[in-house]
């Protein structure tokens, strides 16, 4: 067989060229002998060239109709072609064979999950829908080939989808049942596909909005006699009465104060959880002198701490946010380098745009550090690495979720890097999209 493949493989042009060659030769000395020279040569000219017509018209007949003709034997400048075109024939028998057993398994285990799943091509075009989606979208066989912005008319879906810096999933209300909430991941599939799934987080969401409305709740109703509390307490220290214990006087205001400022930082976590930023708050932000106002707010404490804060950048640059909350985030990251960083250490804040055009906000600073485990703990509530250190600086263990929180508002994000004994760095991300040419708004209007 191998010597059979040799010889088909070595065939070339060459041969089909002596072969004329020496037929051409026999025809000549044919007509030189019966005297017919021209016509013996035109005699062989044709049989070659109805030769020629018939070989080829056997292989495009078996082109044509492989299935039938594939045992044939053809001739020797054919088979090496038609033996790569068996191979490959048989090579995507086998693979379109083996992608139907991968679909029909595929199918199947879609079938069988309670979440909802369209596969779209690129253009989100649908092209398959299991059983849950037909419940839970209320799709359609009629609906595979058609858009499925048409199918699922919702904003946030829309958005999700046409996004160019697309977030990991959606959540929209059900255009069905507006007492559904739906959550949605987006991810590549197969060549030139996306799997979409859908989830119906009703519970969880409906769990987590009455767990949202609690700490409101209560913090609106610990606010008020607070606020009273903390007047009493105050009016009592300005007082001249002799027999009041000093000490347990400002303990007592220490306390008020941290209670105070804990129940603010939940009622604005709250609210920016349970609200979106109004367009009109939107507005062009320059970091140059946000950053200035940001030291002026921070000179007492640093003064204090001894710090030896620098800034690296000193360029007008714009970006489109609110600048309440933008304000708000970096101001409790410079104050966290401040408290958490130790004393006299150096702090760096920089900003500047990315190769991929993303605007970059950090803070940087050269002091104690934090531990690797508690690096991705740090956006939680009421977590903090030294407990002990942190209530004696008076934070409540929620600055870093309201940033993060705010950076989510922004489609931002907040990365965070440490070293033990070597410092930290927190960056504030924003998209491309955040880049504004606009005049600042000025802090006056906070």
């Amino acid at each position: 067989m191998k010597e059979q493949n040799n010889k088909i493989n070595n065939y070339s042009i060459v041969d089909d060229l002596a072969n004329l060659v020496i037929y051409l030769a026999i025809a000549i000395i044919i007509g030189y002998l019966v005297n017919e020279l021209t016509f013996s040569i035109l005699i062989f000219l044709s049989i070659y060239i109805v030769y020629i017509l018939y070989s080829q018209y056997i292989f495009e007949r078996w082109i044509f109709n492989y299935q039938k003709n594939k045992s044939i034997n053809y001739h020797q400048k054919h088979q090496y072609l038609v033996s790569n075109l068996n191979q490959s024939f048989e090579d995507l028998t086998e693979t379109k064979l083996k992608f139907k057993i991968l679909e029909k398994r595929f199918k199947e285990l879609s079938a069988s999950m309670p979440d909802a799943v369209v596969v779209v091509d690129n253009n989100f075009v649908t092209d398959w829908f299991n059983d849950a989606a037909i419940k839970m979208l209320s799709l359609k066989g009629i609906d595979i080939g058609r858009p499925i912005l048409h199918l699922i008319r919702n904003p946030s879906f829309t958005k999700f989808i046409n996004s160019s810096e697309r977030p990991s999933n959606v959540t929209f209300t059900s255009p069905l049942k507006y007492d559904v909430t739906i959550q949605s991941f987006l991810v590549p599939y197969g060549e030139n596909r996306y799997l979409l799934t859908f989830r119906d987080v009703s519970e969880s969401d409906h769990l987590d909005k009455m767990r949202r409305d609690f700490v409101a709740n209560v913090s609106h109703e610990l606010k008020t006699p607070l606020t009273v509390i903390f007047g009493y307490l105050e009016t009592i220290s300005l007082s001249d009465q002799k027999n009041i214990d000093q000490g347990i006087l400002d303990q007592m205001l220490k306390q008020a104060k941290r209670m105070d400022v804990m129940i603010s930082d939940l009622l604005k976590l709250t609210k920016l959880q349970n609200t979106n930023i109004p367009e009109k708050n939107f507005s062009p932000i320059n970091l140059k002198n946000l950053v200035n106002e940001l030291l002026i707010a921070c000179k007492h404490k640093s003064k204090i701490n001894k710090n030896d804060i620098k800034v690296l950048t000193n360029d007008d640059l714009y970006i489109q946010g609110s600048y309440e909350e933008i304000y708000s985030a970096f101001l409790n990251l410079l104050l966290n380098a401040i408290m958490y960083s130790g004393s006299g250490v150096t702090i760096e804040i920089s900003y500047f745009v990315s190769n991929e055009k993303e605007v970059i906000f950090s803070i940087k600073d050269y002091g104690v550090g934090i531990p690797s485990d508690s690096v991705d703990r740090l956006t939680e509530r009421f977590y903090r690495v030294d407990k002990g250190r942190s209530r004696e600086q008076g934070g409540t263990g929620l600055g870093l979720s309201i940033v993060k929180h705010i950076m989510n508002r922004h489609e931002g994000t907040l990365k965070i890097k440490s070293s033990i004994s070597e410092g930290s760095q927190f960056s504030c991300v924003f998209p491309k999209s955040s880049l504004a040419m606009k005049s600042a708004k000025s802090s006056s209007n906070i």
